[in-house]
């Protein structure tokens, strides 16, 4: 399936005579720019390194023990890097991406706002949040992806078959994966935090299994390609892409090797020119 059966342009352009400033205002995301490796090892702290080698592997000790820097609006717009992604483009295209699946598999897929994550991590907001997760009935879902976006970095937690309770500590049953295009930046930091999330999840949900899960699904970090620029959003977006429309990953979790196949990748290519053709009239609009 090609990418372009509809394109990031042909949304601008479909929203080309409404006003950007009044769109904004209704859909007020927030700035998350991406990092290279560089950067965003520049930005972890001591505090942030320490708390990493103190991480437990399983949901067993998921203790509060991460907030995410807040995503503010960045005084500076990054208008020689194209690559980079706020949360207002991200979201535009995961509307694109979605229009991927199959309708009759639709049912099986579910995606989070790409802030809900980091709102979760202030303590004041996050009743909120897991309100607005029970909405979206992750336990009748396949595949259920949570963006991250942290330390300028975007990464996306997968999780698969959380209905399959019978199943679980194995292959077929519950699992949680992150993919992460950029190492380099230590996403094992992320575990902690998912782990309390996940639990929060189950807690408010009320489910059955909650203390097989705690022992028997740990997160997994699986390779995946990565990046070499400032590109980790759009990576996060192929990653997706991916799972929706390869019919042999969507049924099978060990056929993750497919997210190499060069060609594949040329999708990679698809999403990251339709982005910089919606900026382009975005920035035209802009300028008027």
């Amino acid at each position: 399936m090609n990418f372009r059966s509809k394109t990031i342009a042909t949304i601008v352009i479909d929203r080309i005579n409404f006003s950007l400033r009044e769109y904004l205002k209704k859909k007020p995301y927030l700035n998350a720019p991406d990092c290279n490796g560089t950067a965003c090892q520049n930005k972890r702290s001591q505090t942030s390194r320490g708390q990493e080698a103190k991480t437990s592997r399983g949901l067993k000790n998921a203790s509060p023990s991460l907030h995410l820097p807040p995503n503010k609006r960045s005084s500076k717009r990054h208008k020689t890097n194209k690559d980079k992604l706020d949360t207002e483009i991200f979201e535009l295209c995961m509307e694109d991406v979605w229009t991927c699946i199959d309708l009759e598999k639709m049912s099986d897929y579910a995606y989070f706002d790409s802030l809900w994550f980091n709102i979760y991590t202030n303590e004041n907001d996050k009743s909120n949040v897991l309100r607005w997760i029970k909405a979206k009935k992750i336990f009748t879902r396949r595949y259920v992806f949570v963006p991250i976006v942290g330390w300028g970095h975007w990464s996306v937690l997968v999780l698969c078959n959380f209905g399959e309770t019978k199943y679980l500590g194995t292959e077929k049953g519950p699992r949680m994966l992150l993919l992460d295009s950029l190492k380099t930046t230590k996403p094992t930091r992320l575990r902690a935090a998912i782990n309390r999330f996940v639990v929060d999840i189950l807690k408010n949900e009320e489910r059955e299994e909650l203390e097989q899960f705690i022992n028997e699904v740990e997160l997994e970090i699986p390779e995946v390609p990565q990046q070499s620029g400032d590109d980790c959003g759009i990576y996060v977006l192929y990653f997706i892409y991916c799972f929706l429309v390869i019919e042999e990953m969507g049924e099978d979790l060990s056929k993750l090797d497919a997210l190499f196949d060069p060609e594949e990748l040329k999708n990679l290519e698809d999403i990251r020119n339709d982005i910089h053709a919606y900026r382009e009239k975005r920035d035209a609009k802009i300028a008027e």
